[in-house]
Order: C-alpha cells, then sequence, then structure tokens
C-alpha cells in the first residue's frame, strides 16, 4: 500500500523541519510540503533538495491551514495514494509509526477515516484514557493522523473559512456525521507541542493552558462559535469557549490584550 506525507509551512525553523522530514522521508513514497509564503524559501528549498522524495509546492501567500490540508489531500488522490499522514511542521514522527498504522489500514473496514495515535508534549503530559490497542475517538489532532483520501473528500475537504485553529475539530465533526469513524491506537507515534503549554489546577481539576498569542485566540474563538452554528451543537461547547476565556484571565500573560481578541472572535464568529 502507497502512502504519502504532507506537512504545512509558515516559516519553519529548519532543523527541526530537518527532524521531521528525516523522520517521515523513509517511511513514504513522496513528501508533499505545501509553503504558506515562508520567508525563509532559500533555506526550505536548500533543505527539500537533500531528500529525494519531495514535492514542494509554494503558495503565494498564507491561505491557511485549512486550504494547505486540501492541497495535500488533493496531490496526494493526483499521486494514486490512499492514505497520507498529515503532520505540522514541528512534529516529529517514530521511524515506525507507517508500519504500525498500516498493520490496522489493511484490516480496517470501509468507513475508517483516519487513524492516529497517543503523542508525547514536552511541556506538558496528555491522559489519553486508553486502555485497549486501539478505540474509536470522536477527535484528533490533524497532526499524526493519517488520513483516508477517498472519505476526507467524500466530506468536501477541510473548512477553508477557519484559516488556522479548530480546523481539526471541524473534519472530526464532519466525517463522524457522515458515518465515518477515527482510530485512535494506544501507541505513541509522534511528539507534537500545543504552543507553549503549562499544567494549571482550575476548581480542583487538571487543565491545559496553552499560552497562544492573542491572534491564535481570537481564531480558536471565533472558529469555536463558527462549529458551534455550523453543526447546532450544544451549550457544553459554547460552555467550553467561555471556560477559556476565564482561564485566560486567570492564567495567562498578557491576558486582557487576549480576552479582547477573544472577544472579537465571539462577535465575528456570529456572522461568518
Amino acid at each position: 500500500m502507497k502512502h504519502a506525507a504532507g506537512i504545512v509551512l509558515y516559516n519553519p525553523d529548519i532543523e527541526r523541519l530537518r527532524e521531521n522530514i528525516t523522520a517521515i522521508s523513509p517511511q513514504v513514497t513522496k513528501v508533499i510540503l505545501i509553503d504558506n509564503a515562508s520567508k525563509n524559501i532559500d533555506e526550505i528549498k536548500a533543505l527539500a533538495a537533500e531528500f529525494n522524495n519531495i514535492i514542494y509546492i509554494r503558495n503565494a501567500d498564507n491561505f491557511g491551514i485549512a486550504k494547505a490540508l486540501n492541497q495535500i489531500i488533493d496531490k496526494a488522490d493526483e499521486l494514486g495514494v490512499e492514505w497520507v499522514l498529515s503532520l505540522d511542521q514541528d512534529s516529529v514522527c517514530q521511524p515506525d509509526i507507517i508500519s504500525t498504522y498500516d498493520k490496522l489500514a489493511k484490516r480496517a473496514k470501509e468507513n475508517v477515516a483516519i487513524i492516529t495515535s497517543k503523542y508525547e508534549d514536552n511541556n506538558v503530559s496528555v491522559d489519553f484514557g486508553l486502555v485497549r490497542a486501539y478505540e474509536k475517538v470522536k477527535f484528533c489532532i490533524t497532526s499524526g493522523a493519517l488520513n483516508n483520501v477517498r472519505c476526507i473528500k467524500a466530506v468536501g475537504g477541510f473548512d477553508e473559512k477557519l484559516f488556522i485553529d479548530m480546523v481539526d475539530y471541524d473534519i472530526c465533526y464532519a466525517l463522524t456525521r457522515a458515518g465515518f469513524r477515527i482510530i485512535r491506537m494506544n501507541y505513541i507515534g509522534f511528539c507534537h507541542e500545543v504552543g507553549q503549554s503549562t499544567e494549571k489546577t482550575f476548581f480542583g481539576k487538571k487543565i491545559i493552558i496553552f499560552n497562544h498569542s492573542p491572534l491564535r485566540k481570537y481564531y480558536w474563538v471565533r472558529n469555536s462559535i463558527y462549529l458551534w452554528r455550523k453543526y447546532h451543537l450544544g451549550s457544553e461547547e459554547l460552555s467550553r469557549v467561555f471556560k477559556r476565556m476565564i482561564q485566560t484571565l486567570l492564567y495567562e500573560d498578557d491576558a486582557f490584550s487576549k480576552l479582547k481578541s477573544m472577544c472579537k472572535g465571539l462577535a465575528d464568529g456570529l456572522k461568518l
């Protein structure tokens, strides 16, 4: 079974990207790089030239994560690849991630759209709650996800209105509502960092504070509200937004600036 990998680039740290490509390149037939108009283009091109299975596509502007992911899916489809692994530019996978996923992919039913795994975050510990070899889940992050090209295209691909943040939630909502399944393996497949995450206690419960920039806060809230409306979600999803706003105010630096961005995201999400 042929596999490809796809990485969305935007001003990547070149050494970290080298680690990323070095880890995945031997495992797949092609590594598709979609560059959202990075400023360090010369370094990226020089790095890509070190590998013999890179497809490099440069966008004229930063068109966002969702559009770039659709470009990866379209290119994989053009190449006749059934499964494509999506990776963030700073994620580094295990040397056996494809062979491990492939064992399950070969046995998977036709309605399995994504195979994913646990990941290691250098900043915080993540409890995935897995007790079996693999389990059906509702959501997964885009990085480290092995995507079935046919299934992703069947639901219309990634929603390009989102630009960045909640792109992963949206595709998972779309897939599960269409009857497809997402499977997470009880295996640590890659290293991935979500912002500059720290652990705090909120009303006696351990929570993760992501410490994202005001711009990322804006998109997270805007897109959360958009998905709440798009999929007619309940009050639980709405309360998650307000909890995140309170946690930002309590625990993060530059809290008022971030809260202002989040309030703007709330208003814009109602209009998107």
